[in-house]
């Protein structure tokens, strides 16, 4: 690969921030630009929200944070206007990342505790059929396209999902935690959705750099100088995690 001095412009999508950003969520998208810009690439970060003109199209990576049940229907009744437009950019390999509740609205429904089912988007085989418990805990995850583990906090409403979709995290909760070892999340062709909330980016280096290695694909550019500390802490920070998990 060749050196290009030459910026690659980026555009990072941003869905919702105001509505889906329970545990700090936005840290993805901070960490995902640093990440690019030391990659030497230009980016620029599009945020919409309910009502706003989305352009998916000229868009090369998109983010949905974790919300409410409420902050979630709303945002589905929003999305429903680009449901043509997102199944052609899922099935053209689009990076896309949705963590905590919001890969939920991509499936086919959501029946909540009460029995009540909510219609999703249907872009996706599976559906989410939730219980009157609560699973909340660090935990472990071994994952399907990396060789590396993935640590996160989940806090979730119990229950299961059902459907023909490829599970890409076996959890493993900490000791105590109410619920045995599983698997987890969705993955189909880029996009990727987990129960895992927060900023799992920053927490997870390797995650990270998957992401931007498919975002950047070949480009090589003038990279700044990184700042080693920040990377270092970062580095340590998820590896004495792994310890401790």
């Amino acid at each position: 690969m060749n050196k290009n001095n030459t910026l690659k412009k980026i555009k990072i999508l941003y869905l919702y921030p105001d509505l889906m950003n329970l545990y700090g969520d936005w840290g993805n998208v901070a960490a995902l630009e640093r990440e690019l810009v030391y990659r030497g690439c230009e980016v620029i970060i599009d945020r919409k929200s309910v009502g706003d003109d989305i352009d998916f199209d000229n868009s090369d990576f998109t983010y949905i944070g974790s919300g409410t049940e409420r902050s979630q229907l709303a945002c589905m009744r929003d999305l429903m206007r680009y449901k043509d437009v997102l199944t052609e950019r899922i099935n053209a390999e689009v990076p896309m990342l949705a963590t905590g509740n919001s890969h939920e609205l991509f499936g086919q429904a959501v029946t909540d505790s009460g029995g009540v089912r909510h219609e999703m988007m249907g872009l996706l085989d599976f559906e989410t059929v939730q219980l009157n418990t609560r699973i909340t805990e660090d935990c472990l995850c071994e994952c399907s396209f990396l060789t590396d583990k993935v640590i996160g906090f989940i806090n979730r409403a119990g229950g299961e999902q059902k459907g023909d979709i490829e599970r890409p995290f076996s959890v493993f909760p900490r000791e105590g935690a109410g619920y045995p070892a599983c698997t987890e999340g969705i993955k189909y062709k880029n996009q990727l959705g987990t129960y895992l909330t927060g900023p799992v980016l920053v927490r997870n280096p390797p995650l990270l750099s998957y992401f931007a290695d498919i975002i950047a694909g070949e480009f090589v550019g003038e990279s700044i100088k990184r700042d080693d500390m920040f990377f270092e802490y970062q580095q340590k920070a998820y590896e004495s995690a792994l310890a401790v998990l």
